[in-house]
């Protein structure tokens, strides 16, 4: 006898199945730890560790490690996950690749997707988009989580008027591609800027006499 099975199990996109319609019963909570195996299953081999996979699908520690152990073929690494932005404030380029997340997890970013199914479908455009991706699967789900807690929030560039991301509590003038940018031009006539000596920093253009970000 043909059976018609639940497309929930293996479209991420569907929502669990509803009811009785795949043949046999076939409740809501199947479906979902279904859907959960899948996404962790996803996350794993884009790099997640069990501890982030868990800490998205809410499935169990002992049964992720067995599922991590089949998957790479090794334990899982241990070790805490990113809990402080200091990393992120000290660098401009990856300021600027935590820009990029941020642009697509507004566009991912709906109500009726997992936790999970955002992180993948960000961080797999995202690692498509840059040539060389400076974020890895855990620092772009960290860097969400600065966004979806209210951490970080919109600020406005100065120079370019695009909107960025940036710490709540700061007031920073330019964005970090304007930072990027301007590091070896003049914000005000563009022109380029003088090789500078070692440990001492270029106050004023030469050739404007503006003083530079």
């Amino acid at each position: 006898m043909n059976r018609t099975y639940c497309p929930a199990l293996f479209d991420l996109n569907l929502m669990p199945c509803p009811g009785n319609r795949c043949g046999d019963a076939c409740p809501v909570e199947r479906c979902d730890y279904a859907r959960k195996i899948l996404e962790s299953i996803h996350l794993i081999r884009l790099g997640a560790r069990v501890g982030l996979a868990g800490q998205l699908t809410g499935l169990e520690k002992k049964m992720l490690k067995r599922l991590y152990r089949q998957l790479v073929g090794r334990p899982s690494p241990s070790g805490q996950l990113p809990y402080s932005d200091t990393w992120l404030l000290e660098n401009d380029r990856y300021q600027f690749h935590a820009n990029l997340i941020w642009n697509l997890y507004q566009r991912f970013n709906r109500p009726d997707y997992s936790a999970a199914r955002i992180l993948v479908d960000v961080f797999e455009v995202y690692t498509q988009m840059a040539r060389e991706p400076r974020l890895n699967l855990t620092r772009t789900a960290f860097v969400i989580q600065l966004f979806s807690t209210g951490l970080w929030n919109e600020h406005r560039c100065s120079l370019c008027r695009t909107a960025f991301p940036a710490p709540v509590d700061s007031n920073p003038t330019a964005c970090p591609a304007c930072r990027l940018y301007y590091r070896h031009r003049c914000h005000r006539c563009n022109a380029p800027l003088s090789p500078k000596s070692r440990g001492v920093r270029r106050k004023r253009c030469i050739h404007c006499g503006e003083e530079l970000i």
